[in-house]
């Protein structure tokens, strides 16, 4: 109970001060403004201190000492990691690794080639190959593939 009353005389002296100062420097005040304006913002103050005592410091672990991955390791290839990964251990089989398998070709086809498979489909069929262009455009249902297939696919970006 102490502690409200100790609000509410705050609260009081808050609006009791700025309703003279305004008066002082020669403005025009609405008492009942400015003490509806302090109400909400000590509430909304005595809210937000009331909250913040109550609550805890969160359990949450403290940051990892170890990186997520090694230095120098590149990100792009653990995530080729995951995603055969989960051509292996998904119940169904998605369209993310040959995705992926494609968005290698096209890299390596612009890097090396200057050509994208939109802008020039014919070159493009003929330098990806027909293992290749089988994977690029692949639709629904998706096989899953076996490690010999995906090496085979690698091998053949490498060799663009």
């Amino acid at each position: 109970m102490k502690g409200w009353i100790a609000r509410v005389a705050v609260s009081f002296a808050a609006w009791l001060v700025i309703t003279a100062g305004v008066r002082f420097f020669g403005g025009t005040a609405q008492p009942s403004a400015v003490a509806l304006y302090v109400a909400v913002g000590a509430a909304l103050l005595w809210l937000f201190i009331d909250v913040s005592a109550d609550a805890e410091t969160s359990p949450w672990p403290q940051a990892r000492e170890e990186p997520v991955r090694d230095p120098g390791e590149d990100p792009r290839l653990g995530q080729l990691r995951r995603v055969v990964g989960q051509n292996f251990d998904s119940r169904e089989v998605g369209d993310t690794l040959y995705r992926r398998l494609a968005e290698l070709a096209d890299q390596r086809l612009v890097a090396r080639h200057g050509i994208t498979r939109e802008a020039d489909p014919e070159t493009a069929a003929r330098l990806l190959g027909p293992e290749l262009m089988a994977v690029a455009d692949a639709h629904a249902p998706y096989r899953r593939l076996t490690i010999a297939q995906i090496d085979l696919l690698l091998q053949r970006i490498e060799d663009l």
